[in-house]
């Protein structure tokens, strides 16, 4: 397994590996990309991101993508990608709290601001009807949801979310919830999607897309969104919400 840096013009051989804004950070100014290759020489992951300068902090890292394709998931590719990631913005010189580290189990990143996100035509066009905030919600209520919709997943209780742009759904027909964290930097991460029923599954999008503009709304438009997945069932739901974010391989067979 080898992990090495993607440049512009390397960048073609790896189109199938990213979404359409994403590819086009690469070879750009403070964007880098990492891919893995196999020992068949199959790409198996790729990683990118920003180094940008803070008044008050300093230089700083943000990881912007992470993909690892379903094939290669048993293996240690996001390990060795984050690491490799860490050992480039270590030695560039960036304090060990500025840069930005995320649990290696993640088969799927993505990070954006909130107003590029928001010009999203999935995130447009998605209705927000019987949709609202977590806060809306008592603990017992949101421990019924939950365990309606965890399918296995370990989720923790209400007071560890964002209660204001954590959402939910709920009505005859079945209920869904999306959760959302703040990380240590403050960023806003979604880390959990899901519903009870697969009639309902249309009401992802419509959480994904309320969550989203909520937090514009909180936190303002240059607020960092990220969204993570831990395997292929989290990824798959997510990318059927906002398409315009998975990789072209998977779209093109969608």
């Amino acid at each position: 397994m080898s992990v090495f840096t993607v440049t512009k013009n390397e960048a073609e051989a790896f189109k199938d590996f990213f979404p359409e804004d994403i590819y086009s950070n690469i070879g750009k100014e403070n964007y880098y990309t990492l891919g893995a290759f196999d020992d068949e020489e199959f790409v198996a992951g790729v990683l990118q991101f920003f180094v940008g300068f803070d008044e008050n902090k300093g230089t700083y890292s943000r990881i912007c993508y992470l993909y690892v394709p379903e094939e290669f998931t048993d293996g240690d590719i996001a390990f060795l990608l984050m690491d490799e990631y860490k050992n480039v913005a270590f030695e560039s010189g960036i304090s060990e709290n500025l840069v930005e580290v995320l649990d290696d189990s993640c088969v799927f990143v993505y990070a954006s601001q909130a107003k590029e996100l928001c010009e999203m035509d999935s995130i447009k066009a998605a209705s927000g009807k019987n949709i609202y905030s977590i806060s809306f919600i008592d603990n017992l209520e949101f421990i019924k949801i939950k365990k309606q919709v965890a399918n296995g997943a370990e989720l923790e209780r209400k007071r560890f979310y964002e209660d204001e742009i954590s959402s939910f759904y709920k009505a005859k027909d079945g209920c869904a919830l999306l959760l959302v964290k703040k990380d240590a930097a403050e960023n806003l991460v979604i880390n959990f999607l899901g519903c009870d029923r697969l009639e309902i599954t249309g009401k992802l999008k419509d959480l994904v897309s309320y969550s989203i503009k909520r937090a514009k709304d909180q936190y303002g438009e240059d607020k960092i969104i990220r969204i993570e997945c831990k395997d292929f069932s989290e990824f798959y739901k997510v990318c059927g919400a906002i398409p315009e974010i998975q990789p072209f391989s998977i779209s093109a067979n969608s």
